[in-house]
């Protein structure tokens, strides 16, 4: 398998088990694997937009972020490192905000 494919197995992988943990706290989600884009995890919400979570790479291991896509920065509240115990809660509050 090469590189490319090994990370978007993890990144999928990880949305997963995101979309498995925020259905575990009555979240709807749906995960969008298109073949030639990177998986996300669209959270729905009871009114407007999906909030489209991404899982991504960092040099100190795997986060999830629902940062625009065009920002270049990670502010506080948009991301959390997707092995987090509270990683689903963390996503779900700021999906209801």
């Amino acid at each position: 398998m090469s590189v490319k494919m090994r990370h978007l197995q993890e990144q999928f992988i990880h949305l997963v088990r995101l979309a498995w943990e925020l259905r575990c706290l009555g979240m709807a989600t749906s995960l969008v694997v298109r073949p030639d884009e990177i998986p996300v995890l669209d959270v729905l919400r009871t009114t407007g937009r999906p909030v489209r979570v991404r899982a991504v790479r960092r040099a100190h291991g795997w986060a999830f972020t629902w940062r625009p896509s065009w920002s270049r920065f990670w502010r506080l509240g948009e991301w959390v490192w997707a092995l987090d115990a509270q990683a689903a809660e963390r996503v779900m509050s700021a999906v209801i905000a």
